[in-house]
């Protein structure tokens, strides 16, 4: 079965549907050299700020919305791998919604920033998938 992206759209949100979350993926997975046929059930969730900052404050200690949250489960090769969780409302004008979606699957697949993202290795792979994905679309 090839690999493919579940949506969960709790927001209404008609940017990014299924086949984009997992062209969004594919290409963050290719440049960090995961083998798309072995990687696990992967889903994007789209929310309101309410449940993302519940999320935040449950998993991080943070009470208060962000962003993007990413939940490893089973690992990339387990049955589930993870979860990316998204809240529209809450993106900033550097990252958009499918900018979002490319981060959380970075972190997915292994990466993480610190707390500088800017001078990071993930910010530079980021801005290369996001580069990619703009020059497949002219």
């Amino acid at each position: 079965m090839p690999f493919a992206v579940a949506l969960l759209d709790k927001v209404g949100y008609a940017g990014v549907d299924e086949t984009r979350a997992t062209r969004l993926f594919v290409a963050a997975l290719s440049r960090r050299g995961v083998d798309l046929e072995r990687v696990g059930e992967v889903s994007v969730a789209l929310v309101d700020a309410e449940t993302m900052r519940d999320l935040n404050a449950r998993f991080r200690s943070k009470n208060e919305p962000t962003d993007v949250l990413s939940f490893e489960l089973d690992g990339l090769y387990g049955e589930i791998a993870g979860e990316v969780v998204v809240c529209p409302a809450c993106v900033s004008l550097d990252m958009g919604v499918e900018e979002l979606v490319v981060h959380g699957a970075l972190h997915l697949s292994g990466m993480d920033h610190g707390e500088d993202f800017e001078g990071s290795e993930m910010a530079r792979l980021q801005e290369a998938v996001m580069e990619e994905l703009r020059d497949e679309e002219g």
